[in-house]
């Protein structure tokens, strides 16, 4: 059998640790003949560095009397260095011991390792490249063993041991992933979780069975944090955009309507001057002429007064028709007068001569305003006006006349039955201040904080645009000035103008 067998067997002197006997496998082993190995030390078929590794086997069979197996090279006659599975134990012959050393070639399982490791080599290389964690865990029903980890993920975790159920195994494990359910199932079970540190994975699972039976489970985590956090960017920039254009569009539609009532405004400056100068032409006549007429019956009077005719200058009759042609003429002149100062009113309001910055008196433009707006306020509203003494302002003078007229309109609306309008004004420090107030029904809170707002309107349908306060608000701040509200449900509103003097 010895003779026969596939393997080297040696046998070794125990005393000395030559060698006794070997079979012709060990001859084609070692390239030698039989009566070179008798008598060589069985080290000396070995590399010198394994020398000693192969002493200290022949010791501890020796010493323990038990067999030992351990790897190394078999020294071939020409140069070949050949793998070997040396096993080596201890054979009784009669009352004779001897060592019986088998050595397998294992050339072919040593290339089919090496081949194995440069294929394991080439796939861990590929895996390391690969932009996601990926990991094989097994033994999942009990204690789970890692069996891979490329290298993004001991990237991932590098402050634990996986193999210890820390780390990615931990946030695995915490999912709590039903495996038993899991196992088998088609495609990737996936999850995404957010981790301590502000780190945000996404970690997908897959089960598969390979040799025995046994079940494995293979992992893909993905880093998502710089994924996430562009997207929550992105979100706060399209929110931000939207603001921006919502922003925008507001600022839009206010320039849109302050052009619109800028054109009106123009538009009726236009209409004013025409008329004016309509009116102007026969309301000169008609001035001329009544003054005329008063001039010819004070003369046809004294006359009549200078008449010898005594039946004329004391007639009752004729001294009635006479008082009463002058009064009629002083209501024809108080009248004449009054179309005058309308019209002249309306000419300042418009001020198409001063269409740029002007000093201008601020109380002129006030009382052109109540002017237009006595049809408004006769007979039911009492104005009272507190003028203090006010320097004269750089301004657009119809631009402001403007802002009175909607402010005044609008204290008049507010005011249902009788009421008061009180305008004060002041100077204080670098600024006028100009306060128009109401004993109208007042404004309440929940309102209050929209009246600037552009197409805002309390007057329902046909009454009003909603334009008229926010345009008020932009010719104020286009003069660097501000508007404030005060009101009181029930007792009235005042508005707080703050002008710039310089």
């Amino acid at each position: 059998m010895i003779e026969m067998a596939n393997d080297a067997i040696f046998t070794i002197d125990t005393v000395c640790g030559r060698i006794i006997d070997a079979n012709p496998k060990a001859l084609e082993l070692t390239g030698r003949t039989l009566d070179e190995l008798r008598g060589m030390q069985l080290w000396e078929i070995h590399p010198p560095e394994e020398h000693e590794l192969a002493r200290s086997l022949f010791r501890s069979v020796l010493e323990t009397g038990q067999g030992r197996i351990s790897r190394l090279n078999c020294r071939h006659t020409d140069g070949r260095m050949i793998p070997v599975e040396v096993s080596a134990s201890i054979i009784t012959y009669g009352n004779k011991k001897v060592i019986q050393r088998i050595c397998r070639d294992i050339s072919d399982r040593v290339a089919l390792e090496k081949r194995e490791s440069e294929l394991h080599e080439v796939l861990g290389s590929v895996f390391d490249t690969i932009p996601v964690g990926i990991g094989v865990r097994t033994n999942l029903n009990t204690t789970p063993v890692v069996l891979f980890e490329n290298k993004q993920l001991r990237d991932m975790f590098p402050e634990s041991d996986s193999r210890n159920r820390m780390g990615w195994c931990g946030c695995q494990d915490s999912l709590q992933l039903e495996s038993r359910e899991l196992m088998g199932s088609a495609g990737l079970y996936g999850i995404e979780k957010r981790l301590p540190d502000g780190r945000v994975f996404f970690f997908r699972a897959n089960y598969f069975r390979m040799q025995h039976n046994q079940w494995f489970e293979l992992v893909v985590i993905e880093d998502v944090t710089l994924r996430r956090r562009m997207e929550e960017e992105l979100r706060q920039a399209n929110e931000e955009l939207e603001s921006r254009v919502a922003i925008r569009t507001r600022e839009l539609e206010k320039k849109q309507a302050q052009l619109v009532q800028a054109e009106k405004m123009a538009s009726l400056g236009n209409l004013v001057a025409g008329v004016a100068h309509e009116i102007n032409t026969p309301l000169g006549a008609l001035k001329s002429n009544n003054d005329l007429f008063i001039r010819s019956i004070r003369k046809l009077k004294t006359e009549l007064e200078s008449c010898g005719k005594v039946e004329l200058k004391n007639n009752i009759s004729i001294d009635t028709l006479f008082d009463n042609i002058e009064q009629l003429n002083s209501v024809n002149e108080t009248a004449a007068h009054r179309i005058i100062d309308i019209v002249n009113s309306l000419r300042n309001f418009a001020r198409l001569d001063q269409a740029e910055k002007d000093l201008v008196d601020i109380h002129e433009g006030l009382d052109n305003t109540l002017t237009l707006v006595h049809h408004r306020l006769k007979n039911r509203i009492d104005v009272i006006k507190q003028y203090g003494s006010l320097p004269k302002i750089h301004c657009y003078p119809n631009q402001l006349n403007q802002v009175f007229m909607n402010l005044l309109v609008n204290a008049s609306q507010a005011i249902e039955g009788p009421g008061t309008i009180r305008i004060k004004t002041e100077a204080i420090e670098k600024s006028i201040i100009i306060a128009i107030s109401d004993t109208g029904k007042g404004i309440s809170p929940e309102i209050k904080t929209r009246i600037f707002d552009p197409g805002f309107t309390t007057k329902g349908a046909g009454v009003g645009t909603g334009l008229g306060l926010s345009i008020v608000l932009q010719i104020i701040e286009s003069h660097q000035g501000s508007i404030e509200v005060a009101s009181e449900v029930g007792k009235g509103t005042t508005f707080k103008i703050t002008l710039p003097i310089e």
